[in-house]
């Protein structure tokens, strides 16, 4: 028992003597904090070092630095340090009095759309009041320094005129806080004071259980909650759902600072504070050559390459509320029906970037093991939603494939709890084991027009180190292509922000992407987040000159083309031209003749390609003034053809294909105001032999197809009146309505799922641009200014029918807008006569086409106004434009006197 005892008492009594020695030695006693401990928990980010002249050295010495020192926040910090190194001595002083010691910059909202920095200094062993002396000895002239307290506490103000504000510190103990927005000095001393208040250290507990201290050059601390906090203080919308699921759902992350080659990289591992487990294990099936189903024009991606759809589950968004009806119905009809299990885990959702005034297109990718099942079970559970306005059951088809709608708004967030959201309603395709979600007809259109056209980040070279951004290990990816967002960057910001980032936004740009990758590492989520850069040169466009790269000569002068059509049987272009003797030519993109055939008159219409016998091989439709063709590919007319309007010419010409099987309509206007619907055997349709309208035709009669409204056939006449019919020709929507008194510019058509919002817009002769929905409503958007009484207004889409400018022509000017009617820029020409084209590859990839037809030039400018072509190109007639992503280069196809001629423009 009296062992027990000594045993006892010894334990006690070595016990008093180390927790003494350690209490003794600890911060309390000696009173030293941690720099952390005075830190709001609301802080937008934490960066710790005990090394940071050090970080601060490797900064500036990276290639991107001279770039970002050219915003004023930078270039007066990289100063203030110059000056703190210089007062404290230099020769070193400054990083032998900071090394080792705990140093924190911490960034906060001051302000509704306002940020400032927190500057925390935690020494060691008195070494601060050395530091502080130093800097008192050696105050720069016309400087000083005031002092007053704040809770018993002395607070200095440092006054220069070499600064715009006065910067404000304090010592806390051993810490020395810092920053040019007082009460954020006030509150750490307050936080100092007060150890039950929450503090940045005690509310992400997390962060430094996994890592209690910075590692090599210093470690970001980050919470999604101060970050969504940033986002929401830079923008002007106080409903960005994105930045409330990211808030609410609670992360936090350890990253360590890293510099590479053309990268700022941080390194660590991310948490889920409310302790949810998320796996983020990667699938090993995932999408095959995932970067040829991304286009070029994607600005957000976010994919999840997982082993199963069940791990979709734990990316709930709580910010979204669910329709209970809804999710009944999801419930029943899809889920119990195995639609989640029988996907893969593999997931895309893509935000492409948006033209100002316009709506973002989003697509979601989904892979399924059994693809024809799963839109089977998609097209049921469409018919049993019971949608109003928008139609149930409504199909199109586009590029062979059938596109049907889902018209209950946010399916895809209802399917996948909450997330992907900004789909008022769902259109689906099928593509190569691919479930495809777009939130608009015409997106989805776009979308697979950019897939057959290998735009995307797969086959394009410059788009090669954005498709590297994507880890081959991570369970999780999200990529921001920050050019192409930009312009949504813009639109979303208050005015503050929306002035510094058009003001720098070249210097901010050069940080092109940004990602972020995620994967499982037992049980931690390592997490890498980079930002790469690219420095090109920041100048304006200027001396370039179109190299020629292919020219074919005929006899005779060409006057038509040239027109672009695709091989069906190797999808190359080839192209159709007609000269002044009336032959039509077809040439390959090689500049080989593949076929001539003469013809009675000129070429009227576009060019249409048709599969006439439904075996896959394509013939050319198109129209004189005086008949309708059809040519097969060894230049042979079909029999039953041409086709003739007696007593009328033919002055439009339109293809029309409701249903994507072949039985073919062709929509036709003639000099007589008349139109007509011809099926392929050439028989006038009943109630359209012929339907008369008030005067000629502006541009092609068409054929729309529009959710909750159906099939629409629409004529817009030179007296501004615009007629809606059915298919049978009779008018709907108390048609015709007037536009205005006179019209000579084309339209637009915007789809977004019902009668209300769908509309089309265009602009009169006056300058009045008008809108019309597809409940025959008309609304009066804007009256674009109007130089003078002869001046001209149009409406120019681009070759999707997906962007569009307007343009102002007066005699001696021409002046281009965008679809927000501001002036993107404006060109001094003279020129009675002039046509207007707009191409569009992209937000960084446009070029807006001046054709001269009396003087035959051709101008070809980017929206900055700069000319691409120093010389103009000799021609009279519309031009065809690609891009070739692989090579990154534009090819310009023109007519000019006898020749078919190909220049190239590298980018």
């Amino acid at each position: 028992m009296r062992i027990i005892k000594r045993i006892l008492v010894s334990l006690l009594v070595i016990s008093i003597l180390v927790g003494g020695y350690f209490f003794y030695h600890s911060s309390y006693w000696k009173g030293e904090k941690n720099a952390l401990e005075v830190i709001s928990q609301d802080a937008i980010f934490v960066f710790e070092t005990n090394e940071p002249v050090l970080a601060w050295n490797q900064l500036v010495s990276q290639p991107i630095w001279e770039r970002l020192a050219e915003l004023p926040s930078v270039k007066n910090a990289e100063s203030q340090l110059v000056s703190l190194d210089s007062l404290v001595g230099r020769s070193g002083n400054l990083d032998r009095s900071l090394k080792g010691n705990q140093f924190v910059v911490s960034l906060h909202a001051v302000g509704r759309d306002e940020f400032d920095f927190l500057f925390t200094l935690s020494f060691k062993n008195g070494s601060d009041q050395e530091f502080i002396t130093s800097l008192e000895k050696n105050l720069p002239e016309l400087s000083q320094i005031t002092s007053r307290n704040y809770s018993q506490v002395p607070v200095y103000e440092f006054q220069s005129v070499n600064l715009e504000r006065n910067l404000t510190y304090a010592k806390v103990n051993n810490i020395i806080v810092a920053s040019y927005t007082s009460f954020l000095v006030e509150e750490a001393i307050r936080l100092s004071q007060n150890s039950s208040e929450p503090n940045f250290k005690t509310s992400n507990q997390e962060l430094f259980k996994a890592l209690p201290k910075p590692t090599g050059l210093g470690v970001f601390r980050l919470a999604s909650s101060g970050l969504s906090k940033l986002v929401s203080g830079i923008s002007r919308n106080d409903n960005l759902n994105l930045v409330k699921q990211f808030a609410k759902n609670e992360v936090s992350g350890n990253f360590e600072l890293n510099f590479s080659e053309g990268k700022i990289a941080l390194t660590g591992s991310s948490f889920f504070q409310k302790g949810q487990k998320v796996d983020f294990s990667k699938g090993q099936k995932g999408i095959k050559e995932i970067t040829n189903f991304i286009p070029n024009r994607t600005s957000v991606l976010f994919r999840y390459s997982l082993q199963n759809a069940d791990q979709l589950a734990a990316f709930r968004n709580e910010d979204f509320q669910p329709k209970s009806t809804l999710a009944g119905e999801i419930e029943k009809n899809l889920i119990q029906k195995d639609f989640l299990k029988k996907l893969t885990g593999d997931l895309i959702f893509m935000v492409f970037e948006t033209p100002i005034n316009q709506e973002e297109d989003r697509i979601i990718l989904i892979q399924t093991d059994e693809l024809e099942s799963q839109l089977d079970l998609l097209k049921k559970f469409d018919l049993g939603a019971g949608n109003t306005e928008t139609a149930s059951g409504f199909v199109d088809y586009y590029k062979e494939m059938e596109i049907f709608v889902i018209g209950t708004e946010e399916f895809p967030a209802h399917l996948f709890d909450g997330k992907f959201r900004g789909f008022q309603e769902t259109y689906i395709v099928g593509l190569e084991g691919m479930l495809v979600f777009a939130n608009s007809v015409k997106a989805l259109r776009v979308y697979l027009d950019d897939i057959s056209g290998d735009n995307t980040w797969g086959k394009s070279l410059q788009q090669k180190r954005i498709a590297g951004s994507l880890s081959n290990t991570s369970g999780f990816d999200f990529v921001i292509n920050v050019p192409r967002i930009w312009s949504t960057l813009e639109g979303i910001s208050s005015p503050n922000w929306k002035v510094f980032f058009q003001k720098y936004a070249p210097q901010l740009k050069s940080l092109d992407i940004m990602s972020v990758a995620v994967s499982d590492e037992g049980s931690m989520h390592r997490t890498n987040i980079a930002f790469s850069y690219q420095l090109k040169p920041i100048k304006a466009v200027s001396g370039v000159v179109l190299t020629e790269n292919r020219s074919v000569k005929f006899r005779d002068n060409l006057i038509y083309g040239p027109k672009s059509i695709q091989n069906f049987n190797d999808k190359s272009f080839e192209f159709v031209v007609q000269d002044e003797l009336k032959q039509v030519h077809l040439l390959t993109g090689e500049g080989e003749l593949v076929f001539s055939q003469a013809l009675e008159d000129p070429i009227v219409s576009d060019v249409f390609q048709v599969d006439f016998y439904k075996n896959g091989k394509l013939q050319l439709l198109f129209a004189t003034a005086k008949k309708i063709y059809i040519i097969d590919r060894l230049g042979g007319i079909l029999p039953g053809y041409p086709l003739e309007i007696p007593g009328a010419n033919i002055t439009h010409l339109n293809l029309v294909d409701y249903d994507n099987n072949k039985d073919y309509r062709f929509f036709v206007g003639t000099d007589q105001a008349e139109l007509y619907l011809f099926n392929k055997e050439g028989d006038a349709l009943e109630g359209w032999n012929p339907r008369s309208i008030s005067s000629n035709l502006v541009v092609n009669p068409s054929h729309h197809r529009i959710v909750g409204v159906g099939d629409h056939m629409l004529a817009l006449d030179t007296d501004g009146s615009l007629y809606f019919f059915n298919r049978r020709g009779e008018k709907v929507l108390d048609s015709p309505i007037n536009l205005g008194e006179t019209q000579s510019s084309d339209y637009i058509i915007i789809q977004r799922g019902s009668a209300s919002s769908s509309r089309l817009t265009t602009v009169t002769e006056k300058g009045e641009i008008v809108s019309v929905n597809f409940k025959g409503e008309v609304g009066y958007l804007h009256q674009l200014v109007r130089p003078d009484k002869d001046s001209k207004f149009f409406l120019i889409k681009d070759q999707k029918d997906d962007r569009f400018l307007y343009a102002v022509h007066e005699f001696n000017k021409v002046s281009v807008m965008n679809a927000d009617y501001q002036e993107l820029f404006s060109y001094n020409i003279f020129s009675e006569e002039l046509e207007f084209q707009f191409f569009s590859f992209g937000s960084d990839k446009n070029i807006f086409v001046v054709i001269d037809p009396i003087q035959e030039f051709t101008y070809l400018f980017n929206l900055n106004g700069e000319l691409l072509n120093t010389l103009p190109i000799s021609s009279k007639n519309k031009v065809e434009i690609k891009y070739s992503s692989s090579q990154n280069e534009y090819s310009i196809f023109a007519v000019s006197g006898n020749s078919f001629v190909e220049y190239r423009l590298p980018i």
